[in-house]
């Protein structure tokens, strides 16, 4: 009787072991949590310098001085619902040489020109680090500092991806 009571405790032990396992590496190896990755790319290679998590509806702000006039400037991007990247908005004190029209609602509240309700979607979007344009992205209460994370004309891609778990943490991020 002992004998039997063991042998059924041991298969269910068995059982609650393995599905154990399952979820274990279904919770670290299957699409997380979505989160803005930032991608060195190099040539053929590819190192995430960054992943943040976000949600819908974050929004993160890219801030930099116009390698022209010298003057700040500030694009504020959004994930939507479906987590896409949009540009939501722009401000600046001038329009510089390769701003562009992207649209949207144009205020000016006296010093700043805020380019507002843009809503232009994005997949992804690449930046070149300069060093001398002291560009920084702003997510939630971080600061980033993108001359700290690639080298100068390092060209980085940001976008939104769900990637396992696992990975997020063997990269420093999550």
């Amino acid at each position: 009787m002992v004998v039997a009571a063991f042998r059924k405790r041991r298969k269910y032990s068995c059982v609650l072991g393995v599905l154990l396992l399952a979820a274990s590496w279904m919770y670290f190896f299957f699409p997380g949590p979505p989160t803005l990755t930032v991608v060195h790319l190099n040539g053929e290679t590819q190192e995430t310098v960054a992943a943040i998590p976000v949600t819908a509806g974050s929004r993160f702000t890219i801030q930099y001085i116009h390698s022209v006039d010298r003057l700040p400037v500030h694009e504020t991007f959004l994930v939507d619902d479906e987590y896409s990247l949009l540009l939501a908005e722009f401000r600046f004190i001038s329009l510089g040489a390769g701003m562009g029209d992207s649209g949207g609602d144009i205020v000016y509240d006296g010093r700043w020109t805020v380019v507002e309700n843009i809503r232009k979607e994005l997949t992804s979007f690449h930046l070149r680090v300069s060093s001398i344009t002291e560009q920084t992205l702003h997510i939630g209460d971080r600061e980033i500092k993108l001359a700290e994370i690639a080298p100068e004309s390092g060209l980085l891609k940001f976008e939104v991806r769900r990637s396992p778990r696992a990975y997020l943490m063997l990269r420093g991020g999550c």
